[in-house]
């Protein structure tokens, strides 16, 4: 089973959503305890985008759900949340974004005691 890995700069944008919508958490736990590649997106190079489906907060749609980015470790048996995103206030997400949150969340692998 795969340990997930919540890094500063995940755990600061999910704080932000939390905020509007306090049961994400529970779908993201369940979300992450629950993953497997073959149900998800693959972004390429081990990243893959899921959606969380938060019940309680929002309505049944598509657009009524979140977008979970991720980063995948095989060898070291991790799952990194790389970012999240409320589908009905971002339609999607640019790669150069993704791009730019995988590198923060890499540099944080290296220099942050984990």
């Amino acid at each position: 089973m795969l340990q997930p890995l919540l890094l500063p700069h995940f755990k600061k944008q999910l704080k932000k959503l939390l905020k509007k919508y306090p049961r994400l958490r529970d779908s993201l736990v369940l979300t992450l305890q629950e993953f497997h590649k073959e149900h998800a997106i693959h972004l390429g190079k081990n990243v893959y985008k899921l959606r969380v489906q938060s019940k309680k907060d929002l309505s049944k749609r598509k657009s009524g759900s979140f977008r979970l980015i991720v980063l995948l470790l095989e060898v070291e048996e991790f799952l990194v949340p790389v970012t999240i995103y409320f589908k009905g206030d971002t339609v999607d997400i640019s790669k150069e974004e993704i791009t730019g949150h995988l590198e923060m969340i890499l540099w944080e692998l290296r220099h942050v005691d984990v």
